[in-house]
């Protein structure tokens, strides 16, 4: 490839991502500047709202994310490796391809005074949830099909499967494989997917206001209500909450740590104690009710919705945000992976591992400099700052897996950089990009927060409306947007399966 066209691409790339990043700035300004006046600090912690939500969003984010993995290990240990394990990698998209505001609308509509099971059986009333447990169980259903395709991902490894077999023919129960193998090997790894769990719990808004708790609700959404005051003085209180929902991020995983590193102490040697032991039934049920979560709620939504129709400006508005912000993701990490630095920088993972709240409050800053916001544009470059980092994160292992003895040989027949990318990487990982695609499109149609305030309520999606329905409104109405906002990535996933499995057809000869 020529020079000129090879820095061309290079500009391009990291000028791609500044502009896509550039709302970091803004956030550290958002979290930084009031941090520096001691009388919003005494009006922060002087609220009598804050040990409510504190307490609220420490108990759910605890329950979210402990009982998120704790169903995926008790799934390991049942499944792995087994066929049922195979089955239900098969069918994560299923619960994967479901967002989170209509999963909890489904919850909402089920459980809540009034709901379907209350009119079935109206004993079973629902007591008052002060403390967000109920928002605590819905995210540990929901995050725990994340969980499990990262470990399945994990679990590819067969020198792994080798040691757990080995472990197994000694005798050894599977629980005892589970704490002596599995988890010492998955845990390194599967550190960072906890760690982006507990940073998108503590700081989600959507769901919370959706499940509750109400009054007060979690620290999060306090946050989002100050940060949307025209006062000054809450605003930096809104500030402030987010620095402290940083401040809890840091406090929990050091926690976690710090556990980890005693557990590791504390595991005592094998003594040659066998436990063939273990309850294989919870697992199993486990293991095909999950997966289902996804089909129950479109039946369940489909019979509430009674042939009630999506505003058409709503659905294509989500629709086109979702296509358009994972074909743009998609061209922008291929681009990156191919001309960017050989090293990825942590800092692009930001927008995974950091709450979501100071983010979409420094892209807000950034639209209001402008005077771009509420224009389909600007949300569509909001959702980007997720959409991106989301697809890097698929995209980079199969990256990485690509032999370098294939390029090496393309490039001593003649190919440039570019030939080689475009008919050597790209086809190599044609199905790893299908996946990308469509956790792309699924991201997009789950935003709030950057739809909400870059829009200024003038692009209304699936998601803004079914939060601003879940408060009050027609039961139909609400179910109507949720089924749409769940059929819509749903759709979407298994179009990108088809699509790579007609690809693998044609390819079966180059295997």
């Amino acid at each position: 490839m020529a020079a000129p066209l090879r820095y061309a691409l290079i500009l391009l790339c990291w000028g791609m991502m500044l502009v896509i990043y550039l709302p970091l700035l803004p956030a550290a300004g958002v979290l930084l500047t009031p941090a520096l006046s001691l009388a919003h600090w005494q009006s922060l912690l002087s609220d009598p709202q804050l040990p409510q939500a504190v307490t609220a969003t420490l108990i759910s984010t605890l329950i979210a994310v402990g009982g998120a993995l704790l169903l995926t290990l008790l799934l390991i240990a049942t499944l792995w490796p087994s066929p049922g394990w195979q089955k239900l990698s098969s069918r994560l998209p299923w619960l994967l391809a479901l967002p989170h505001v209509a999963f909890a609308t489904c919850a909402l509509l089920l459980f809540a005074e009034g709901g379907a099971l209350y009119r079935l059986l109206p004993a079973l009333s629902p007591l008052q949830d002060r403390y967000g447990i109920g928002l605590g169980v819905v995210l540990a259903v929901k995050e725990s099909g994340f969980l499990l395709w990262v470990c399945w991902a994990l679990l590819g490894e067969r020198r792994l499967a080798e040691q757990v077999t080995v472990f197994k023919s000694l005798g050894y129960g599977r629980g005892q494989c589970l704490t002596r193998v599995i988890l010492p090997a998955l845990m390194p790894s599967l550190s960072v997917a906890l760690l982006a769990t507990t940073a998108w719990t503590l700081s989600v808004v959507d769901v919370a206001l959706v499940i509750g708790p109400g009054n007060p609700p979690t620290l999060a959404v306090l946050a989002w209500q100050w940060l949307n005051d025209a006062d000054a003085d809450y605003q930096a209180k809104g500030g402030l909450a987010c620095l402290l929902l940083i401040a809890m991020l840091a406090a929990l995983s050091a926690v976690a740590v710090l556990c980890w590193r005693v557990w590791q102490s504390q595991i005592p040697q094998l003594s040659g104690t066998r436990r063939p032991d273990f309850p294989l039934l919870p697992g199993k049920a486990l293991g095909i009710a999950l997966p289902l979560c996804g089909a129950l709620c479109v039946l369940f939504l489909l019979g509430l919705a009674a042939h009630t129709l999506p505003n058409p400006t709503t659905l294509t508005n989500s629709l086109w945000l979702a296509l358009l912000s994972a074909l743009i993701g998609g061209v922008v990490c291929l681009l990156w992976l191919e001309w960017g630095p050989v090293r990825h920088p942590r800092s692009l993972d930001l927008p995974l591992l950091l709450p979501a709240l100071p983010l979409a409050a420094g892209q807000y800053q950034l639209a209001l400099y402008g005077w771009f916001d509420g224009q389909f544009t600007t949300v569509l470059w909001g959702h980007l700052l997720w959409v991106v980092p989301w697809m890097l994160f698929v995209l980079r292992p199969a990256w990485r897996q690509i032999d370098p003895r294939q390029t090496l040989l393309a490039q001593t027949l003649g190919w440039g950089r570019l030939r080689r990318f475009l008919q050597l990487k790209c086809p190599l990982i044609i199905r790893p990009l299908l996946s990308a695609l469509a956790v792309g499109f699924s991201v997009s149609i789950a935003q709030y927060l950057p739809t909400q305030w870059l829009g200024g309520g003038r692009v209304p999606t699936l998601t803004t409306e079914a939060v601003a329905l879940s408060s009050g409104g027609a039961t139909a109405t609400l179910a109507t947007q949720a089924l749409w906002q769940l059929l819509l990535p749903t759709l979407f996933f298994l179009l990108t399966a088809l699509l790579a499995r007609r690809i693998s057809r044609f390819r079966r000869g180059l295997r």
